[in-house]
């Protein structure tokens, strides 16, 4: 368990559903969180952490505004998604990011529900989230690619 004393915010934060109470200040505070908790966390460990510093504010608007994971979020480089895993039931696991029987440093969809996209290396995310959208419109379905 992470600590409530180090990680206020993100203490409290498991899932989407969770981001969606916050207010402003509470928001601030749990990008900061989860800024810290993975430099400490990776810095222990080993790893990308360069990509996910750069997506944390946009990973937790994201989360914030679109009713994830029934809206597809599409991540260009697995290594962007680390704030995504951290918000999707995950934050735990990032200590056994990239170990046997841990995580993957990549996004899964058969590690997470939240994991639209099997994002690995760069370039591959236009391509994927247009077939997604033409996949949903042809499908007549309700939901946004994001």
């Amino acid at each position: 368990m992470i600590d409530p004393a180090k990680y206020p915010v993100l203490s409290k934060v498991d899932f989407p559903a969770d981001i969606k109470k916050l207010d402003a200040g509470e928001l601030k505070t749990l990008c900061k969180d989860v800024r810290e908790y993975m430099i400490d966390t990776i810095s222990e460990i080993g790893g990308h952490f360069g990509g996910g510093l750069g997506t944390v504010e946009l990973t937790v608007a994201v989360h914030k505004v679109f009713n994830t994971p029934h809206d597809l979020v599409v991540w260009d480089v697995g290594h962007q998604a680390y704030p995504h895993k951290i918000l999707t039931g995950r934050k735990e696991a990032l200590k056994r990011i990239r170990r046997l029987n841990g995580i993957s440093g990549f996004l899964k969809r058969n590690e997470s529900e939240y994991d639209a996209f099997g994002a690995g290396h760069a370039s591959t995310s236009i391509s994927a989230a247009l077939g997604m959208a033409i996949a949903r419109d042809l499908k007549k379905e309700d939901k946004k690619v994001i």
